[in-house]
């Protein structure tokens, strides 16, 4: 049976021993408690199987995102992963191959036949598709193929300036809203560590006025940026209340979070 390329120098597995965020942890949790100690039984082969259908609609779907990714290198990254999952599946689509003949050895199914009839001709057929996918589905992710693909992609020069840190990512919003913000900077900032400038947030804010003229606060505190009212109630008398943005990346393309802090104010209006 063919196998899939293992390659020790993955640019995703390089990725991951650098996730200093541990947000792969986070997302990947579920499913190490599974391939770390094995699988016992059908119900978590068959979750696994679910498990990875469900990421990759979600890739797919993300990436309908104008900002799902901010350089080359992430594209690198992602594509990287993705061969990966595209080896492994036309591993397992082998792998199910060899499946049928067990159960057809241990005679819980029909002996697939293809000078059989009925279901034995059906079943043949349908094993041999599932074993000629993986032979092609892995004959596409050939090493030769993909891995120059990756490397010119993360070699790729990257000519945009994102912040290094929470602190400058603020500052870089505030210096692309303009007159409609004020900047506040705060003296804690001086104090504060690497780690907590780069994560939790350094004390800057930025107070904006909507279009119905109440005045947010913007900051980030425990890695989450905040949009806070300074009044209860709009000028109209809609009640105000505090907004998370979706976003928890401490150092964003400063576009992009220009374009949330937007869209934000412009759903509590």
């Amino acid at each position: 049976m063919t196998q899939p390329a293992q390659q020790g120098d993955q640019l995703w597995r390089r990725y991951l021993e650098l996730d200093d965020r541990g947000l792969v942890a986070d997302v990947c949790n579920g499913v190490r408690l599974l391939t770390e100690y094995g699988v016992d039984d059908p119900g978590g082969t068959i979750a696994l199987a679910i498990a990875g259908a469900e990421a990759a609609e979600g890739l797919a779907a993300t990436l309908e995102d104008d900002w799902a990714l901010y350089t080359p290198q992430q594209v690198a990254v992602t594509a990287s992963a993705l061969f990966a999952q595209i080896a492994a599946a036309g591993a397992a689509l082998e792998k199910l191959d060899q499946h049928l003949d067990l159960l057809a050895e241990r005679e819980e199914i029909t002996v697939p036949d293809y000078d059989g009839v009925g279901e034995a001709e059906r079943l043949v057929t349908a094993q041999s598709a599932l074993g000629a996918a993986g032979q092609e589905v892995l004959g596409v992710t050939e090493v030769r193929d993909w891995t120059g693909v990756v490397d010119v992609l993360a070699a790729t020069p990257y000519f945009g300036v994102l912040p290094a840190s929470a602190h400058e990512a603020i500052i870089a919003l505030a210096g692309l809203l303009g007159d409609s913000a004020k900047f506040f900077p705060c003296y804690l900032q001086d104090e504060a560590g690497p780690a907590e400038l780069e994560q939790d947030g350094c004390g800057c804010r930025i107070e904006l006025t909507d279009r119905e003229g109440t005045v947010w606060d913007f900051h980030r505190d425990d890695s989450i940026w905040y949009l806070m009212p300074l009044a209860d109630i709009t000028s109209s008398g809609k009640p105000l209340h505090g907004l998370e943005l979706s976003m928890t990346e401490a150092c964003p393309h400063p576009h992009h979070l220009a374009l949330l802090v937007e869209q934000a104010l412009q759903a509590a209006a």
